[in-house]
């Protein structure tokens, strides 16, 4: 097998692992379940002697791929997890790591050993609700449900008139299918969605939204259907520290904002909207059903 072969093997392999370890508890306190299978370590076998010849480019096509892998298994689990640019940059480091042991010749349990345990590391530095959580000994690490809603079902709940959005129109936390965006370009409307899951093209951005560049006086129309603000309420309840950045990034946002633009957004966080200085924006929330509202907020 030539080595373009064996590189698109091994990726396939390791999704399969990171599918395979999903849902189990990377902190069970009682068993330790997280060991390569059998295919993964037939991989191993497969790149041992190979590694050294990896082009540069080969080399990054597979962190890239590890790295995507990675965050997308997490963010299944819990969705109020988050990696920034620099978590990232750690995630390629560990991966550089277990490709040194398998060039080293380490025994494969040795490797798995070495390779989660930096993993768990990382977590507990990262994202330290995920290990308080999950330190118990259930075999299966808590989740939370979390969807992708169609174009449809979003434009009916916020009440969004495509025919009085002004563009350009930025969608927070599009997906990974991008439903939205799509049913805007398709109406002819230049609109552009950011996620962590989504790739990067012409119109989407794959990034963490607390780093992302949003601009000044940029976008005529903001989206983020239970996204960035449920994110927001969520670490604000907890009160972790993040919901901090989640504030300074939330009038970042506003921020770029044209005059006249609009952040259509679930749920509230009227924590924040009341302390919008009246002279600067208008805000009017909207109740659509339970104790579910709706916020649009208009810059003067």
């Amino acid at each position: 097998m030539d080595m373009k072969a064996s590189l698109t093997k091994f990726t396939e392999i390791t999704n399969q692992q990171f599918q395979e370890n999903s849902f189990k508890n990377l902190f069970c306190t009682v068993e330790d379940q997280f060991h390569f299978n059998s295919t993964t370590v037939k991989a191993i076998q497969l790149l041992d002697g190979q590694l050294n010849n990896l082009s540069s480019e080969d080399k990054e096509a597979l962190l890239l791929d590890y790295i995507n892998g990675f965050v997308r298994t997490f963010y299944q689990i819990d969705p109020y997890t988050n990696f920034s640019n620099e978590d990232k940059s750690i995630m390629k480091q560990i991966y550089l790591l277990l490709l040194r042991d398998i060039i080293n010749k380490f025994p494969i349990e040795k490797i798995e050993k070495r390779h989660y345990e930096r993993i768990r590391w990382l977590i507990k530095k990262t994202n330290p609700a995920i290990y308080q959580i999950n330190n118990n000994s259930n075999i299966k690490a808590k989740h939370f449900v979390c969807a992708e809603y169609s174009s449809a079902f979003q434009l009916d709940l916020l009440s969004i008139d495509k025919r009085f959005l002004i563009e350009p129109i930025l969608d927070i936390g599009c997906g990974k299918h991008g439903y939205l965006v799509e049913y805007f370009r398709a109406q002819h409307l230049e609109a552009y969605g950011i996620d962590c899951l989504k790739k990067n093209s012409h119109y989407f951005y794959n990034c963490n939204w607390l780093e992302f560049s949003y601009g000044h006086k940029k976008w005529g129309t903001i989206i983020s259907h239970l996204s960035f603000n449920s994110h927001f309420l969520h670490h604000y309840l907890q009160n972790n520290g993040l919901d901090i950045v989640y504030a300074q990034t939330y009038m970042r946002i506003l921020e770029s904002l044209i005059p006249g633009g609009s952040w259509i957004y679930t749920p509230a966080v009227p924590f924040i909207e009341n302390l919008l200085p009246l002279e600067e924006y208008i805000v009017n929330r909207t109740w659509i059903g339970a104790d579910f509202y709706k916020t649009i907020i208009t810059k003067l």
